[in-house]
């Protein structure tokens, strides 16, 4: 378990093999607004925590620069790894906040999962996540409290605040007895809150023995299918767009902008209310050698 984000950041650095592929950028700039870039980008896809919201507060500022992006022509969108919730959940969450995102808007990397497992298969799924966000699909599903939970076939990682150190070790031992594939639905190691930080399903799994590794299966930032969805929504909604005309903006380093980067997108590193907040930002990216193209304090 990480409790600080410069725990959670030396975690990332010791594990580049299980990242998607740096891509270079030559310089960052730093800009004061998000709409000081709107000449040059169409499409804007903003991570949720750090840049939109902090827990379950809403930073000052963020819905009236959104509102000046559709102002302006510009598709907006949310890409978030938020897995623990269902999308109508993750959908009322943001009207609570106060945003305006449609459905369509709204792209969560639960649901990006859950189009590549086989929901229809009878073996049986152990889903680690909270009694009410329990899944509603056809397959058999085991949670951590029913009995025969260390018997299910594969497991879904879904929700960190399920879990534990002691559930930790028996998970562990559990792989290494009955080696079995783990899908994640959230591969962030951490994620930002008003007072400290919470531990999400990546500082689970991403850490996991090199031995158990090859049997997991990440979903959300920065791994390709959840901006792939993306692209799918832009093309069916409005048209093909040069990925340089889209724009990542989020608060993490190894997620949004490795991500975002790999994508051959522009990226903005959001700096003052999520996993930066109160670091040394250019220390940070001259270690981890992830550079954005983009700096700001808050959209």
């Amino acid at each position: 378990m990480f409790y600080s984000p410069s725990e959670a950041f030396n975690a990332y650095l010791s594990i580049p093999e299980r990242m998607p592929k740096n891509v270079p950028v030559e310089k960052c700039q730093t800009i004061n607004n998000i709409t000081d870039i709107v000449d040059d980008i169409d499409v804007f896809l903003f991570d949720a925590y750090g840049v939109l919201n902090v827990g379950g507060t809403a930073i000052d500022g963020a819905k009236q620069q959104i509102d000046k992006l559709r102002q302006a022509g510009k598709v907006v969108m949310v890409v978030t790894n938020a897995a623990t919730q269902n999308k109508q959940q993750l959908f009322d969450k943001f009207v609570r906040l106060g945003f305006d995102f449609s459905d369509q808007e709204i792209v969560n990397s639960r649901e990006v999962l859950l189009k590549y497992m086989d929901l229809h298969s009878n073996s049986r799924l152990g889903v680690i996540t909270l009694p009410e966000f329990r899944l509603d699909i056809q397959r058999p599903c085991l949670y951590p409290e029913d009995q025969e939970f260390w018997q299910a076939e594969e497991f879904l990682f879904l929700s960190g605040q399920a879990w534990n150190e002691s559930l930790q070790q028996r998970f562990i031992t559990e792989l290494n007895h009955n080696p079995r594939r783990v899908w994640v639905g959230n591969s962030d190691l951490i994620a930002p809150l008003e007072d400290g930080v919470s531990q999400e399903p990546g500082s689970f799994t991403l850490t996991l023995p090199k031995e158990l590794y090859p049997n997991v299966r990440c979903f959300g930032k920065p791994y390709a299918p959840i901006f792939e969805e993306a692209l799918s929504r832009i093309k069916q909604s409005y048209a093909e767009v040069n990925p340089q005309r889209i724009a990542m903006i989020g608060d993490t380093l190894h997620t949004d902008i490795l991500g975002g980067n790999a994508m051959g997108f522009k990226t903005v590193l959001v700096t003052q209310h999520g996993f930066l907040r109160g670091l040394d930002v250019a220390e940070h990216i001259a270690k981890s050698q992830i550079t954005p193209h983009y700096q700001l304090a808050s959209i």
